[in-house]
């Protein structure tokens, strides 16, 4: 009698261990490209309406008129309309640097990856349902800002993942 397989238990233990790691560097890769365009976004943020702010207080205090602090908030306007165009170009620097940098790093964290509590981060990512590549896949610019709008969109569930995310990597070992 022929003992049936399961297509799980099938897969050579090596080849395991390759997908679990390229998983758990994809889910650490990802997870810091979308905390840093946060921050990036926030600073941006920060500093337009700073820059709005500074503006106004100096053009007001010089008496200059109406049109020229509405013409320099345009200004400002136009500048942040193009820090969407500047930070997916940086989303994609950001993500080839990381990349390459685990790349090189992979033997070095070879060691530290085995540690188990590097599984939960998978684990967290898989009781997720979103319209995207998982975040343990190696993701293209698409689905990148598929998510940062996500966060943008304050997102609850998303919030919540990328929440528990931070947590988890807060606890990880160090190399």
């Amino acid at each position: 009698m022929q003992q049936k397989t399961n297509s799980k238990n099938s897969t050579p233990p090596q080849q395991n261990i390759q997908e679990r790691e390229k998983k758990i560097l994809n889910v650490i890769s990802n997870t810091s490209i979308l905390l840093m365009s946060v921050v990036t976004e926030a600073f941006s943020e920060m500093f337009t309406k700073l820059s709005k702010e500074m503006t106004t207080t100096i053009t007001t205090g010089l008496g200059a008129p109406k049109d020229t602090i509405q013409e320099i908030h345009g200004e400002t306007d136009d500048i942040q309309k193009d820090l969407p165009k500047q930070m997916r170009e940086q989303l994609l620097t950001m993500k080839t640097e990381i990349t390459t940098q685990l790349r090189e790093k992979k033997e070095k964290l070879a060691s530290i990856i085995d540690d188990k509590r590097f599984d939960e981060g998978i684990a967290i990512i898989e009781r997720y349902k979103f319209n995207l590549p998982k975040l343990s896949c190696n993701l293209d610019e698409r689905s990148l800002l598929g998510y940062i709008k996500l966060l943008q969109e304050n997102n609850e569930q998303f919030t919540k993942m990328f929440q528990e995310l931070l947590e988890w990597m807060k606890n990880l070992p160090q190399p």
